[in-house]
């Protein structure tokens, strides 16, 4: 369980560190994956509509 909370800290570490250091990449970066998850999301409900039709 302990290696878990260490990872868990170095994970939220890093990612402090790379939005200190790299900002304008940082913002890139979430924007890329929130563009992601939302065609992700769109498409799994043009499925199940295309199942109900």
């Amino acid at each position: 369980m302990k290696w878990r909370r260490v990872l868990w800290w170095v994970l939220v570490v890093f990612a402090l560190y790379a939005v200190y250091r790299a900002p304008d990449q940082a913002a890139d970066f979430v924007r890329n994956v929130g563009e992601w998850l939302g065609t992700a999301v769109t498409s799994i409900v043009d499925f199940f509509d295309g199942l109900l039709s």
